[in-house]
């Protein structure tokens, strides 16, 4: 088989960004810039361009720029969508994994778009792209950043921020009164004093969370200490949180039977941090979190933590939603109203109530 000639292979590269929908929110380059970064002639760059127009997948519009076709049948037909996160969500995310399956499922174009921080032109350029349907995770909003997020209510959906009382449609994780079966889970095998650690940046969720805590230890008849030390936002939380455990031990601040951890890998932190201390999990005293269960599954020992079931259901909704096959005009909150949250693991043992006097 003769090689392809260089102007097809470009041809055939922009076109895959296309499918892709790598211009879905910036304007597809002219034919110099095209160029310029492939590091070929301006002349073969032009032949590219040239095909992809024979083939109808660009036009020239009116004004001379290159706009891409909507063809009928191709992936970028059905609806263009974003999914617009901080640079510390991972790649195994069930959120992220979930939001790409379903776009796949759908056929449409999906696009990931990840900021640095909360000013980044990246993160404002992709909100004012051309996309039908936007997945949005943010840490925190100021009044001119939430008018922003208003005025494209008709196609953004945040994740674990509850802005619907401004329409805004939000996917959420499991409500935060879900710490309360946790804090029920140690109750009901013996534990008392169960501290919390956070070193998650502050935000509405963390803040609820803490909240709950809070609520439920006093519903219980249990008492603990809050050690919350936030980081910046756009920092990993986790070494910090080893680094506030260990201040908290050698200030002999530590005295609960259970740790409960905003995150699970603030929990990993609290393992490490406890091994290197000789204090044993779970005979010295037990470890829970929040979230990431196969992570909780595969720490040494395994942590007992509070999780979701599958979003992937929520999302399907939503995006039946915005095709239009399953409309829920009047649904703004998706979230997860499973009761089985507690996903036990090696991390909590009874506790005696003989070392509970009072109880």
């Amino acid at each position: 088989m003769a090689p392809q000639l260089k102007y097809v292979q470009i041809a055939e590269q922009l076109k895959r960004r296309i499918e892709n929908g790598d211009y879905n929110f910036c304007a597809m380059p002219g034919v110099p810039k095209l160029a310029a970064e492939i590091g070929v002639s301006y002349l073969t760059a032009r032949q590219a361009v040239q095909k992809l127009i024979t083939d109808g997948v660009l036009y020239r519009a009116d004004n001379s720029r290159l706009e891409i076709c909507n063809r009928p049948g191709s992936l970028r037909s059905a609806m263009k969508v974003a999914f617009i996160h901080p640079i510390n969500v991972t790649s195994d995310s069930v959120w992220r994994n979930a939001i790409c399956k379903t776009a796949g499922e759908f056929a449409c174009s999906f696009r990931e778009i990840v900021y640095c921080h909360d000013a980044d032109p990246l993160l404002y350029e992709g909100l004012a792209g051309g996309f039908d349907l936007i997945f949005l995770q943010f840490d925190s909003a100021d009044p001119l950043f939430l008018e922003k997020l208003r005025k494209l209510s008709d196609r953004l959906v945040t994740l674990f921020h509850d802005l619907t009382r401004y329409g805004i449609r939000c996917l959420d994780g499991l409500n935060p009164a879900a710490i309360d079966e946790l804090i029920r889970y140690l109750y009901e095998r013996g534990h008392r004093r169960i501290d919390c650690l956070n070193t998650q940046p502050a935000s509405p969720t963390v803040d609820a969370r803490i909240a709950q805590w809070r609520a439920s230890l006093k519903k219980h008849g249990c008492t603990g200490r809050l050690h919350n030390d936030p980081v910046a936002p756009f920092v990993w939380s986790m070494p910090h949180a080893y680094d506030v455990l260990n201040g908290v031990i050698a200030r002999g601040e530590l005295d609960a039977d259970a740790l409960f951890c905003l995150t699970t890998p603030i929990a990993r932190a609290a393992l490490r941090c406890f091994h290197e201390h000789a204090i044993r999990v779970p005979e010295d005293i037990s470890v829970v979190s929040w979230g990431e269960t196969e992570e909780a599954r595969m720490a040494i020992p395994s942590l007992t933590t509070v999780d979701m079931p599958d979003p992937a259901p929520m999302i399907r909704q939503i995006f039946g939603h915005y095709l239009g096959s399953h409309p829920q005009p009047d649904r703004l909150l998706y979230r997860s109203a499973a009761s089985d949250v507690i996903r036990p693991g090696e991390s909590v043992k009874e506790r005696s109530l003989a070392n509970h006097p009072s109880k």
